[in-house]
């Protein structure tokens, strides 16, 4: 008899031990994922949109500025120089990185095969009338301090 009550302390202490342990386990590998992953939204920021353009520069005996359209869907970039052929970005998806800065991921469809090309941006907001604006992939032209129009 005092035997089995031996067994059945140990089979007690066990399974609280086990269960306990569980629980950790449990919420430990739920806190750990939520805080790793970034969140990517649909669409764009709404600081963001409306209508921008650069100061005016010269190269080469040619003026000229460029020009960005933000809507919530899609973002048109027109270079500050001829060719000024505008490339349209649609599908965007856009998460905030830190320090005024966000992150915008699209994809192009002018002359681009069936899935088109994958576009990234960073964009950092220094006030509601002054952004800087950056393709990371691509044509660099259009790239530089925009103010709001």
């Amino acid at each position: 008899m005092i035997n089995l009550k031996n067994h059945w302390k140990r089979f007690v202490i066990s399974t609280l031990i086990a269960g306990i342990a569980a629980l950790a386990l449990f919420v430990l590998a739920g806190n750990s994922g939520s805080t790793a992953a970034a969140t990517w939204h649909n669409g764009t920021p709404t600081i963001l949109r409306g209508k921008w353009r650069t100061k005016v520069s010269r190269e080469y005996g040619v003026s000229g500025r460029a020009h960005l359209h933000i809507t919530k869907k899609g973002l048109m970039n027109s270079p500050k120089f001829p060719p000024q052929d505008p490339d349209y970005t649609s599908k965007l998806h856009y998460r905030y990185v830190g320090k005024h800065v966000y992150s915008i991921i699209g994809r192009e469809f002018n002359n681009a095969p069936a899935n088109g090309i994958k576009v990234h941006f960073l964009v950092k907001v220094y006030n509601h009338h002054k952004i800087y604006f950056k393709q990371v992939n691509g044509s660099s032209d259009g790239n530089g301090v925009f103010y709001k129009y």
